[in-house]
């Protein structure tokens, strides 16, 4: 009985990073800015806009076997998605960064004269961040290997700490004339694609032209392209000569953390979510306890039962199962939960949990899925299902 209820973290997760891949060809903008400065610093800044209601997570590796660097990247949803295929973006000590714009998907594409990459399209961008210091060998590894799957609705902007500058998509790559800015938002720059319609770029473009690269600069165009409407999740800003990095985002509101690359790195391999951006540099101690279950009567079941909904992870179904709740998933994984309290259940060995409660703000039940102790999304019930 004990094994059909629990599920592996793996499995679980593995489920909802296909669900997280296949919503990447949403419309989710990014602006994207490297510069070099008047004492010729190379700066990089980065607005990640997404959807409400997700977690983003820092994601901490120090160099271990055979890596040359330890890095750090950035991810949606949980920190298990920052060590593969699901990384949004990253650093190294090199000075080496990434990141990614969503563009159109690319049809028509003929990368047969290109290699898969050993180790899997899950590793390439591990194996970058571990193993290379400059644009150049990233754009040497895309001359010889890429993508099996996906990568078609993205470009990946790449930096250097040299103040080297490339895009690489599905349409080509492009390396910047040294000692030129570049600045990439959400159309296909390799491919010609007309970018008119984009007001970000033309703001961002502007500032770092006029302005030249500094903290300021990109603080300002982190400010001037962020979403109106709220739909940045964070935002990043390295500088890539002395490894100083600064993350401010929505989840935290009002506080922007500095660090450094190499403090990050020495304080191990851990995650830090940005709802607690302080933790960077303060000790948080979050630990897994086994809750112990509990009975409950059928109207605490009915009251959590019904029909949510998170706009990145689409309709999510709760029913009563057994005295308990079971939660569906848009792609059909199923997670057999058990009662802690009225509002909480957790998935048995898994250090998964999830808790019900109310917003006030549009008067809906919400339901939020926690793993290890961090907040990893939340989705709201359907009015009709109150």
């Amino acid at each position: 009985m004990k094994n059909t209820l629990i599920l592996s973290n793996l499995r679980l997760f593995s489920a909802m990073a296909a669900l997280i891949w296949l919503s990447s060809t949403n419309a989710i903008s990014c602006t994207i800015v490297s510069g070099i400065a008047h004492n010729g610093h190379v700066w990089t800044a980065n607005n990640e806009d997404g959807p409400f209601g997700v977690a983003n997570f820092i994601n901490v590796f120090p160099r271990s076997g055979n890596a040359k660097y330890g890095y750090y990247t950035l991810s949606y949803f949980s920190p298990r998605e920052g060590m593969g295929g699901g990384i949004q973006g990253g650093m190294n000590e090199a000075g080496l960064t990434f990141d990614f714009n969503a563009i159109s998907p690319v049809k028509r594409l003929d990368h047969s004269t290109k290699k898969p990459f050993e180790k899997g399209d899950d590793q390439i961008l591990p194996h970058l961040l571990a193993n290379m210091s400059s644009v150049e060998e990233v754009i040497a590894f895309f001359e010889e290997y890429w993508f099996q799957n996906g990568f078609t609705g993205a470009q990946m902007h790449v930096s250097d700490r040299q103040g080297r500058f490339a895009l690489i998509s599905p349409s080509g790559i492009q390396l910047v004339e040294k000692g030129q800015p570049l600045v990439s938002t959400n159309f296909d720059i390799c491919g010609n694609e007309d970018g008119a319609y984009c007001w970000r770029y033309p703001i961002a473009s502007r500032l770092i032209t006029q302005q030249g690269a500094s903290l300021a600069t990109m603080m300002q165009i982190c400010r001037e392209t962020a979403q109106k409407n709220g739909g940045t999740m964070y935002s990043n800003v390295q500088n890539l000569t002395t490894g100083d990095v600064w993350f401010f985002s929505k989840h935290d509101p009002g506080t922007t953390i500095k660090t450094n690359i190499n403090d990050m790195l020495s304080r191990g391999a851990r995650s830090y979510s940005f709802s607690d951006l302080a933790a960077l540099t303060e000790n948080r101690d979050i630990a897994w306890t086994e809750p112990t279950a509990i009975e409950l009567s059928g109207e605490a079941l009915t009251k959590v039962s019904g029909k949510y909904h998170n706009s990145f992870l689409g309709d999510i179904l709760v029913q009563e199962a057994e005295k308990s709740i079971r939660v569906t998933f848009s792609n059909g994984q199923v997670v057999p939960l058990l009662p802690q309290s009225e509002n909480m259940f957790y998935l048995p060995e898994e250090k998964i949990s999830i808790a019900f409660g109310f917003d006030e703000q549009s008067k809906q039940m919400t339901m939020s899925l926690h793993e290890n102790g961090y907040w990893s999304f939340t989705a709201w019930k359907s009015n009709t299902d109150q």
